[in-house]
């Protein structure tokens, strides 16, 4: 019926949910659509930077974008809060109560209506039940558990500095994309510590590698995870391949081997489940706690609800196994619904399509690795200085996404100048 609008809601802002909002909000006049955001956090950052943000060369509000002014530029709504109950029959999502730091009440509990539900609440780590996990590691699941590994990795080496202890030990479990980047990252931020603020140097730096599989990089081509490995050595990480962890403690990790790593700080980084809320929501889900979707990323047995990003399980026809948990497929499934929910009735349904771009590594302020599908079962592989641009570029693109492109290239303007005048890493 004309003059009717369409409700849209999308709950969770990481880069799926961000993107799809932005999209839909330009388009909603046009489209009659009214479109609303929720998410629990104030601001959007985008997710591949947070080992920056945990290794403190990238401040937390640094690259964020707040949702309030995402939501002005792009003609949506932000609703500010978590997600705590849907009901699909009623179509409605309840969005809880935000409470300040100080015990007050900012914001009551709200019920939203909506016509078209999108759920784009992400993943978590995921710990396998090892005992331990949960006590005495630092997980990089957004940017509030970035910034408390940023403050203890600044806390630990100043005591390395001050000779309170020998050493700064770090463990980091998984040795995907994720660890090793940080790895690298942690080495490139002590360095700086060093060289800006006169704390220890990174020959008194121990960081050790774990994972169960038999090379780093598992998922990535041989000469990706050669070259990785090959970075890794250069700046003095150990790195044990073929050994798990059963345990951990404040002290360190027990691998299974029953080799013990000390170390004062430990992150745990291996392994993607979903988002506990999707427990909560009457929803199909697979093994790993990832929402049933089919071929057009609507949930299984509910009507008008679809799934994106790292909680949705869409099934690749050609793997029989679910799209992987990257910021490439949310952002490929974020461009198909935003066409899906704009096309015409007369349209038939097109359903989604994956298409792997290849992968981006970053090994360092100046050196990347990364890999591109060539053939069937062929990649070219390529690392150094030119792919380190392309990773830049993957970040100015999402900006241009949420921002228009005038906007994306000022911001990576302003921040190329700000790094001549700024240490290169926070020591606050």
């Amino acid at each position: 019926m004309k003059g009717v609008r369409q409700r849209v809601v999308i709950v969770g802002g990481g880069t799926g949910g961000a993107e799809l909002a932005a999209a839909l909000g330009r388009r909603s006049q046009k489209f009659e659509m009214n479109v609303s955001l929720v998410d629990c956090a104030s601001q959007h950052l985008w997710k591949p930077r947070l080992h920056e943000v945990a290794a403190g060369v990238l401040g937390n509000n640094e690259d964020a974008i707040p949702y309030l002014a995402l939501a002005q530029a792009n003609g949506f709504r932000f609703h500010f809060g978590p997600m705590i109950d849907l009901d699909a029959n009623a179509k409605t999502v309840v969005v809880g109560p935000v409470v300040t730091a100080h015990g007050d009440t900012l914001l009551n509990e709200r019920v939203l209506r909506y016509d078209t539900l999108i759920l784009a609440i992400g993943s978590e780590v995921n710990d396998f039940g090892t005992p331990g996990v949960r006590e005495h590691c630092h997980v990089l699941d957004d940017g509030r558990h970035a910034m408390a590994f940023q403050s203890q990795l600044l806390e630990q080496a100043v005591k390395a500095s001050e000779g309170v202890v020998d050493r700064l030990r770090i463990g980091i479990v998984g040795a995907g994309a994720t660890g090793v980047e940080l790895a690298v990252e942690i080495h490139r931020a002590v360095t700086a510590m060093h060289q800006a603020g006169g704390l220890i140097s990174a020959d008194r730096l121990a960081i050790t590698l774990i994972d169960m599989a038999p090379r780093v990089l598992a998922g990535a081509a041989p000469a990706v995870s050669s070259f990785a490995t090959t970075a890794l050595q250069k700046i003095g990480v150990t790195v044990l391949l073929n050994d798990g962890v059963t345990k951990v403690t404040h002290k360190g990790f027990i691998l299974k081997s029953g080799q013990t790593v000390p170390c004062e700080l430990r992150v745990w980084a291996s392994g993607v489940i979903g988002h506990p809320l999707a427990t909560q929501l009457n929803l199909t889900l697979d093994r790993s706690r990832r929402i049933v979707c089919d071929e057009y990323l609507r949930c299984k047995g509910v009507d008008d609800i679809y799934a994106i990003g790292d909680c949705a399980a869409v099934v690749d026809p050609q793997t029989g196994k679910p799209f992987p948990t990257t910021a490439q497929v949310a952002h490929q499934q974020a461009v198909y619904l935003r066409r899906r929910l704009t096309r015409s009735q007369r349209q038939p349904s097109v359903n989604f399509v994956y298409r792997d771009r290849g992968s981006l590594v970053s090994l360092g302020a100046q050196s990347t690795a990364g890999e591109i599908p060539i053939a069937k079962r062929r990649v070219w592989t390529f690392n150094g200085t030119l792919p380190k641009l392309a990773y830049f570029s993957l970040q100015i693109m999402h900006r241009a996404t949420l921002l228009g492109w005038r906007r994306a290239i000022t911001l990576a303007l302003a921040e190329a100048l700000q790094r001549t005048v700024v240490p290169p890493v926070k020591l606050h």
